[in-house]
C-alpha cells in the first residue's frame, strides 16, 4: 500500500476544502475594525495593516473576538499584546512578578501596549465564517502560510 493510499480518507477530503475556502475568504470585502458592528458566528478573520495581512485567527464568536482584541485589556487583546512584547524585547513569564499584568507596571511597555492597541483598533479585516471547527483549524494554517503570516499561534493551540 502506497503512502497516498494510506492517508485516512475524511482527511483526503478535509485538505482539499482549505483552497477553496481562502479563495473565498480572499474574496471578502476589506471591513475597518473600527465602527463595524460584527456578526457573532464562528469564523476564520485576517487582520490588514496598510494593506498588507498581519494576523490570522479563529474564534467560535466573531464579534466577541474583535471586540476583545480592541480591548484595554492585556488578557483580551492578545495580538497586540503580542505586537507590544515584539516590539520591546520584554516577554511574560509564568514567575511571580513577571505576568502579563506586571509588564504594563513598565512604562517602556505600558507605551508600546498602548501603540500596539491603536494601530490595531485602526485595521481592517476579512472574514469568512466557517462552522467546522476542523476546517477552520485547516483554513487558519492555510491561510497563514499562503498570507505570510506568524505561525506562532500554533504554539498555543
Amino acid at each position: 500500500m502506497s503512502v497516498v493510499e494510506a492517508v485516512n480518507r475524511e482527511y483526503a477530503q478535509r485538505i482539499l476544502r482549505p483552497p477553496q475556502l481562502f479563495a473565498q475568504l480572499a474574496a471578502q470585502p476589506l471591513t475597518p475594525i473600527r465602527g463595524t458592528t460584527f456578526p457573532r458566528t464562528s469564523a476564520i478573520y485576517v487582520f490588514y495593516q496598510d494593506g498588507e495581512a498581519v494576523h490570522v485567527g479563529r474564534t467560535r464568536n466573531l464579534r466577541q473576538r474583535l471586540r476583545g482584541h480592541v480591548s484595554n485589556s492585556h488578557y483580551s487583546a492578545s495580538f497586540a499584546f503580542k505586537r507590544a512584547r515584539k516590539a520591546t524585547g520584554i516577554s511574560a513569564t509564568y514567575r511571580k512578578g513577571e505576568g502579563r499584568a506586571d509588564l504594563l507596571k513598565n512604562p517602556i511597555f505600558e507605551a508600546a501596549f498602548a501603540h500596539a492597541l491603536a494601530e490595531v483598533q485602526d485595521m481592517s479585516i476579512r472574514y469568512l465564517p466557517v462552522d467546522d471547527p476542523i476546517d477552520q483549524y485547516l483554513l487558519e494554517l492555510y491561510a497563514a502560510l499562503e498570507l505570510g503570516t506568524s505561525l506562532s499561534e500554533f504554539d498555543t493551540h
